[in-house]
């Protein structure tokens, strides 16, 4: 099956869906726009790997037009960890260990030790 549209990168999967789900022959220039938007969000949105910024390219037969940083905001889905607060001494300490690296002269020492969140 031919398609008129296709996606590459680490996000490509979350951004074909968006297309597959929205794409129609008869859209105009901004529904387009609005769509591609969308798709590179979606990769953004579920991938590790993909970057903050939406850059998009419009092609045309007079020629190329470059709309770089044309979404640079990126709402997240989930909430900030600002919010959570654990009194001192939540985290329980299991093993205490020490261990020693020696490598060309140099000695370093780590400690567990437990964590203060504030």
């Amino acid at each position: 099956m031919h398609l008129p549209f296709t996606t590459m990168g680490s996000g490509s999967l979350a951004a074909i869906s968006i297309l597959e789900t929205r794409f129609k022959d008869d859209m105009n220039e901004q529904e387009a726009i609005d769509l591609v938007k969308d798709a590179i969000e979606a990769g953004i949105f579920h991938d590790l790997g993909s970057g903050s910024n939406v850059d998009i390219y419009i092609v045309r037969r007079t020629g190329c037009e470059k709309k770089e940083s044309y979404r640079v905001y990126n709402k997240k889905v989930f909430s900030q960890s600002d919010t959570y607060t654990f009194p001192r001494g939540t985290t329980q300490i299991i093993k205490n260990s020490e261990l020693e690296y020696k490598w060309k002269n140099i000695q370093i020492t780590e400690e567990n030790v437990a964590m203060d969140i504030y």
